[in-house]
């Protein structure tokens, strides 16, 4: 195919004259790495023009450069949409009368999604459209269930980490021997998400490994992020890596209560509370003023706001511009908007939804080149609805213009064990890599519709608090990068971490403990039970000790473990030396002792 060729060709030689890798460019794309790989050789076409257009830019492509690269992509797209349709043609007559599943999704209308392109686009995104719907036609006629796409991953990931820098469990091997625990005794529960080792049904065949392995990397201290719940200005008590702005009075229609009249009394002390203590700020969109969209129904807020867009485009621009203007340097993300699919915080369509990011990210990368943009959260993720509202704003191509997708991934109920997440986080990534959708995820806490009235007991909070970061920790393979909790300063939540004028409960002082632990050391695994040479139903995070951008894969290490329900026993293996505890307590531990696993988790620490 003489136009793939022709677009793979000039990516690939953008890539080469950067100097950059795959790796790299992944990293700053916010791509997977083997999703850059594919494009640079040819292997797919990006389904929009955006996704192109960050790996031009992130080589240093000008505009003429850009110019190129669009016309190979749109020739490429037609190319594929001429093949997809024929490939289909027939699975089209066999599914004749079949009523299309992405119709009507959300209850909308089903507008084109050509709404973020440049004009000159518009044709080449319709054959986009065209060419998915057909792919969908011959996704029904040759399906491949989800769990054999896992399988077939995992082994791949097995296979690379048997000649990496770990071993098949993810542990650093400086030796070269491998290095498995061994497992004796107990039993836990089973949550519903992956476990290490993978049974391939068709075969039996059980593939044992980590969930996933990769060269290790630090971990950011953003990841430990926090939502705000106090328009105070005061920050926790305990070290966390970051602060979101959303229970915090901070939202569209307090800042502006009339049209180009702003109030930054209340922002203003939110941002300075947090530079006092260094903590980067992701600030959310959203709750329009009434004044912007009169006749939209009210959100569940005491302050007159709609949980609409509004009427008018221009007062959605000017207060961007507002915003990104006053806070250049200070305010280092944005979030575009919250809690999409409750219709308490938005009703609208998808499409308008694009518009609004779309012209948002222009603005802001305008004011503040640096700043990060995460596109709306998306809630209700738990229902196939909510999925099918989600993939068609995916389809609208918005996300070219941001660098993260925000999503609610929590718990199916607001007392339902962290382990849960996996669940939904693995429908979610299904679909997102349907979409040829890498992305990094930034979980931003839980959705509005999820019940806030549930109560934990202390017990119950204290390990919930801490694996709620640990659980996002397992699912980085699923590019989730950051993780909010919900919420700080907050008493009428299930799970407190700090009353607004107290002290950080036990949950809150072990999320700092956590981070203190976890900030800046490189992780290179994350796995479960036997395929990683521990009890079954038994987690594992693996950490190098060191700290820096060069980690030392050769130096001492260390893992940290806990179950989802119940205890396990096991012995410990060769070079620990300490065993240290959520409540502070330390313990000097060696090898082949027998140590209990539970729901608090325990981290153990090893010599090089």
């Amino acid at each position: 195919m003489s136009e793939t060729h022709e677009l793979a060709d000039l990516l690939q030689g953008l890539k080469e004259r950067s100097g950059r890798s795959y790796t790299a460019l992944a990293s700053r794309t916010g791509l997977s790495r083997s999703s850059v790989h594919r494009y640079c050789q040819g292997l797919t076409v990006p389904a929009s023009f955006g996704t192109v257009e960050r790996i031009a830019r992130v080589c240093g492509a000008g505009p003429g450069e850009l110019d190129r690269l669009y016309g190979a992509w749109a020739r490429a797209e037609a190319r594929a949409r001429e093949a997809e349709a024929g490939a289909g043609a027939d699975a089209e007559a066999g599914a004749a009368g079949e009523p299309d599943a992405e119709a009507g999704a959300a209850g909308e209308p089903d507008a084109e999604p050509d709404v973020v392109r440049p004009p000159a686009a518009q044709d080449a995104t319709r054959a986009a459209v065209r060419t998915r719907a057909a792919v969908r036609r011959g996704r029904r006629a040759f399906p491949l269930p989800p769990h054999r796409w896992r399988t077939l991953l995992l082994a791949v990931v097995v296979a690379v980490s048997v000649v990496s820098v770990v071993t098949f469990d993810g542990r650093p091997d400086p030796g070269g021997k491998g290095g498995g625990g061994t497992a004796s005794g107990g039993t836990v529960g089973e949550g519903k998400g992956s476990g290490s080792g993978t049974v391939d049904r068709s075969s039996g065949q059980r593939i044992d490994g980590p969930y996933w392995a990769l060269a290790p990397k630090p971990l950011d201290r953003e990841y430990f992020g926090i939502t705000m719940n106090t328009d105070t200005g005061l920050m926790p008590d305990f070290d966390v890596g970051g602060v979101r702005l959303w229970e915090s009075e901070t939202r569209w229609a307090q800042v502006e209560p009339q049209r180009g009249k702003f109030d930054w009394k209340v922002l203003e002390r939110s941002v300075r509370g947090a530079e006092r203590k260094r903590l980067p700020i992701l600030f959310t969109f959203g709750a329009t003023p009434g004044w912007a969209a009169p006749g939209g129904p009210r959100t569940p807020y005491p302050d007159d706001s709609r949980a609409t867009p509004p009427d008018n485009l221009a007062d959605w621009d000017r207060f961007v511009e507002a915003v990104a203007t006053r806070y250049r340097s200070r305010i280092g993300a944005y979030e575009l908007w919250d809690s999409v699919g409750a219709t308490t915080h938005y009703l609208g369509s998808m499409t308008t939804l694009a518009k609004m990011v779309r012209r948002a990210a222009r603005i802001i990368k305008r004011a503040d080149p640096d700043a990060k943009l995460a596109c709306p959260s998306f809630g209700k993720l738990w229902e196939p609805e909510g999925r099918a509202r989600l993939e068609k704003f995916v389809r609208t191509g918005a996300y070219g213009y941001c660098d993260a997708a925000a999503l609610k991934l929590h718990p199916r109920r607001a007392d339902g064990p962290p382990e849960d997440i996996i669940e939904v986080a693995e429908k979610v990534q299904d679909m997102f890599r349907e979409n040829s959708l890498g992305h990094q995820v930034w979980n931003t806490g839980p959705g509005a519709e999820i019940d806030d009235g549930a109560r934990l007991s202390r017990r119950r909070a204290n390990d919930y608090a801490v694996r709620f970061y640990l659980v996002g920790l397992y699912l980085r393979k699923l590019n989730v990068e950051r993780m909010y909790f919900y919420s700080w300063g907050s008493r009428a939540v299930p799970l407190v971490v700090q009353p607004v004028g107290g002290p950080p409960t036990e949950a809150g002082r072990r999320i700092g403990r956590l981070h203190g632990w976890l900030a800046d050391r490189p992780i290179s695994s994350c796995g479960k039970g036997s395929g990683v040479g521990l009890p079954d139903g038994v987690f594992e995070c693996v950490f190098l000790r060191g700290k820096g951008r060069e980690p030392d894969t050769a130096g001492p290490w260390m893992a940290i473990r806990w179950t989802q329900r119940g205890q396990a026993h096991g012995k410990l293996d060769k070079g620990a030396e300490r065993l240290r505890r959520m409540d502070g307590g330390v313990k000097r531990v060696r090898a082949g002792e027998r140590v209990e696993y539970g729901e608090t988790p325990v981290l153990v620490e090893y010599r090089a």
